[in-house]
């Protein structure tokens, strides 16, 4: 490390650093080491989580942008525009790389706009689904959707194992997860929609997560970019991505709870506890 600093001290440098969120510590004390003594060096990073070094600031990368719906009773995408999202152009470039002659046009849009919806706009998934094109029509692919996590595979040589499957990627970042956050990600996935930091410290609760640790836990599941915060009002709510979802109901089956965490989740808003029920 000295010599790195050494010689970097009088260098007018952009270090990029891809992927930290597994060698956190090691990631900080390099970085703090290098800013720290010279002054011409920037470094960009990539992590699911900050890296908590002086001067750092985050710039979040949200899913690819999705086709809406309109207000019609089908829910039928926006007839315009379709193409120029960014979902739908991954969705066309990686097709095209397996199938030569797709083309998003009005035949398909509908259906195309509901793949990218489905697929929370993941690059990962988006790619992973252009690549069943070789074999499945984009309606059979929507039809077998529920079980994303067996749809989405390849087998692409000298790709990492963690991009290889859409179920490998999630299990990365659950891996990366404390034992809390592991079991309030979980229990979290009986809310289809968003909630409220009171609504996850009452039904999420329980063995293995005492309620004045859901803070802490909500904290940690939001850094690593498993839950999204959503500012409503005065108020902070959270959502998961419908793929984050899943897997969390998966955990929560495998963790013998589903029934349970489904009573208090109906209980919970049985007695209107909350003035906004968004379930």
């Amino acid at each position: 490390m000295t010599a790195l600093v050494e010689f970097l001290a009088d260098k007018r440098l952009l270090i990029v650093l891809d992927n930290c969120e597994h060698v956190l510590g090691a990631a900080g004390s390099v970085v703090s080491a290098l800013l720290g003594s010279a002054r011409g060096v920037r470094v960009l990073a990539t992590s699911r989580e900050w890296l908590r070094v002086t001067g750092e600031q985050a710039f979040p990368v949200p899913p690819l942008a999705v086709p809406g719906v309109d207000s019609s009773e089908d829910g039928r995408a926006l007839d315009h525009g379709v193409a120029e999202y960014e979902a739908v152009t991954l969705l066309e470039e990686r097709a095209v790389a397996v199938l030569p002659g797709f083309r998003v046009d009005r035949d398909n849009e509908e259906a195309v706009a509901r793949l990218c919806r489905r697929l929370d706009g993941l690059p990962l998934a988006i790619e992973l689904a252009a690549v069943r094109l070789r074999m499945l029509s984009l309606e059979q692919i929507l039809q077998r959707i529920e079980d994303r996590f067996r749809l989405l595979t390849t087998k692409h040589r000298g790709a990492l194992a963690r991009h290889q499957t859409l179920r490998a990627a999630v299990e990365w970042s659950f891996g990366l997860c404390s034992p809390a956050e592991q079991v309030l990600w979980a229990r979290l996935s009986v809310f289809a929609g968003e909630f409220d930091l009171e609504a996850a410290e009452q039904v999420c609760a329980g063995a293995g997560l005492a309620e004045e640790d859901i803070l802490d836990a909500v904290s940690g599941l939001v850094e690593k970019s498993v839950v999204s915060p959503v500012q409503r009002g005065t108020t902070m709510w959270y959502r998961m991505l419908e793929t984050i979802r899943q897997y969390g109901r998966e955990q929560l089956a495998v963790r013998g709870e589903e029934a349970l965490l489904r009573r208090r989740h109906r209980d919970y808003y049985l007695a209107g506890v909350s003035p906004l029920v968004r379930s």
